[in-house]
């Protein structure tokens, strides 16, 4: 199984995916091949296994995706909070930062 991680996590999904969709194509193309009623049953069994998987794994994807997405938007929005209010946010972070040490004190 190929693990090249080009892109992060979604990369090595892609590879995944598409190595599914190789192993649908071999076992179409093996079951054409072979003509008989029992290897086109095996065949279309074998693809619909595969494709479940592979809808599992876009699945999975769309849901990173959209994890990435709302994350990023929760950043712009820390960002401009931040610039609008430079003072509120070092005042929150000095807070923060004598909170955390006095409870690693203790």
């Amino acid at each position: 199984m190929k693990t090249k991680d080009t892109y992060g996590s979604r990369g090595t999904e892609s590879v995944a995916l598409r190595e599914e969709l190789e192993r649908l194509a071999a076992a179409i193309e093996r079951a054409a091949k072979s003509e008989g009623a029992e290897a086109m049953k095996a065949a279309g069994d074998a693809a619909r296994e595969i494709l479940a998987r592979a809808t599992t794994m876009v699945d999975a994807l769309a849901g990173k995706t959209d994890a990435a997405k709302a994350m990023a938007e929760g950043r712009v929005q820390l960002e401009a909070a931040i610039r609008d209010k430079p003072l509120a946010a070092v005042s929150i972070a000095a807070l923060a930062g004598f909170v955390l040490a006095a409870l690693v004190r203790r």
